[in-house]
């Protein structure tokens, strides 16, 4: 498996996790050490309710990141590079992109408020970023849009998260959006005929990535964005 599958992998896994200022990946979270870690007791009383949210959820062995800090853990890990950067050093190391039709799967996106760069995230394809977003939402999978097409202003590539040979690189799919026409509702699955994840109601919108056999693999928004694969017979094009 290459390293930017890998990188996409590990992204997925994290989506849930909580975001705390400066953490990496830490599991063994107390309420103490959230304090310590964030700015003030305001921010850290943010982030612990999101903690307990996730524990009363059954999410278990969760991990803290900040925005920067849920890609240096990959890169670390994989021994890729040996110290910390922030937003900003990860702009300053990344290959600048012009473009956004130029992303691969993998690719950074950052943002810039006219004077710095002060946030970063993923590009995972299919339209979607993930990013430790921030201490009310932690880590999530969402629509590159999601905040508006000029939320994320700046692009940029890792070499070290590049594949050998780009070439073999597709352009990325920005999905069709298509709404279910059916009575009632069709199910969510993890994979056709799999295991029931969630529904898909009348008149609901999902972003469809490709279809087989009757069935089509889509991104629906239920509180958190779901992944799985529904009938396609009555999804109509919006």
């Amino acid at each position: 498996m290459s390293i930017r599958q890998r990188f996409i992998d590990y992204l997925h896994a994290q989506v849930g996790c909580i975001y705390v200022w400066g953490a990496q990946g830490e599991r063994d979270i107390t309420e103490a050490w959230i304090r310590k870690k964030e700015t003030s007791e305001a921010n850290a009383k943010r982030a612990i309710s999101l903690w307990k949210k996730r524990i009363a959820q059954g999410m278990e062995n969760i991990a803290a990141y900040d925005c920067s800090g849920l890609i240096m853990r990959f890169l670390i890990d994989e021994g890729l590079y040996k110290s910390d950067m922030s937003s900003r050093g990860l702009y300053s190391a990344a290959q600048k992109l012009d473009k956004r039709t130029e992303l691969q799967p993998g690719d950074l996106v950052f943002r810039h408020n006219g004077e710095r760069i002060h946030h970063v995230g993923v590009f995972v394809g299919s339209g979607m970023v993930i990013e430790s977003k921030g201490r009310d939402d932690g880590v999530v999978l969402r629509l590159m849009d999601a905040s508006g097409k000029s939320y994320w202003n700046r692009y940029g590539r890792l070499s070290v998260i590049a594949d050998e040979d780009e070439s073999e690189q597709q352009e990325p799919c920005y999905p069709d959006m298509y709404y279910y026409s059916g009575a009632t509702y069709v199910n969510l699955r993890t994979e056709p005929n799999g295991e029931i994840i969630g529904r898909v109601n009348r008149g609901d919108k999902v972003l469809v990535l490709g279809d087989s056999d009757g069935w089509a693999e889509v991104i629906k928004k239920d509180g958190r964005y779901l992944r799985g694969w529904c009938a396609s017979g009555r999804l109509k094009k919006a």
